[in-house]
């Protein structure tokens, strides 16, 4: 065989390897009713996170993210994994993740068009703030803490 040859044969073979390392690598795992992200249990469709929002009482979180937005892995490695904050969402929130490649019903919905989004929104529907774009952890804390506040004082005055 021609040194040629060989070169482009194993230059195939790498690509091949690395997209199938990458693909079967990825840090995300779902099923057909959650999507796991950074140690937390996220429903797939926002009727779904509102059925249980409704039962709850709580405000809904919905995180609209895709596979290849660098910006969604730093919210997934970096500020979701924040202890505090990891807390916060586990207890005071039904979360909702949507990935925008995959769930265009609800992306259109909320007019999210490219990640990540993140809409805090009250059980009924109800949009109490949004973001657009990467948030770090230290702005992200006091938007949970604010937007948990909000949603207790409207309960206490009867607005649930």
């Amino acid at each position: 065989m021609k040194p040629k040859k060989i070169i482009t044969i194993s230059v195939v073979v790498v690509l091949l390897l690395f997209v199938y390392y990458s693909m079967n690598a990825a840090p995300l795992i779902s099923d057909e009713k959650y999507t796991y992200i950074s140690g937390l249990r996220w429903y797939n469709t926002f009727e779904e996170g509102q059925r249980v929002a409704l039962e709850q009482n709580k405000p809904i979180f919905i995180y609209f993210w895709a596979i290849w937005c660098t910006y969604c892995e730093k919210l997934h490695t970096e500020v979701y994994p924040n202890p505090e904050i990891n807390r916060i969402l586990k207890e005071d929130y039904v979360l909702v993740a949507v990935d925008l490649d995959t769930n265009k019903k609800d992306a259109a919905r909320f007019g999210a068009t490219y990640p990540p989004k993140l809409v805090f929104i009250t059980p009924d529907g109800e949009i109490i703030t949004e973001i657009g774009g990467y948030v770090p952890a230290e702005s992200l804390l006091p938007v949970l803490q604010n937007v948990k506040a909000f949603y207790q004082n409207r309960i206490s005055s009867g607005g649930g």
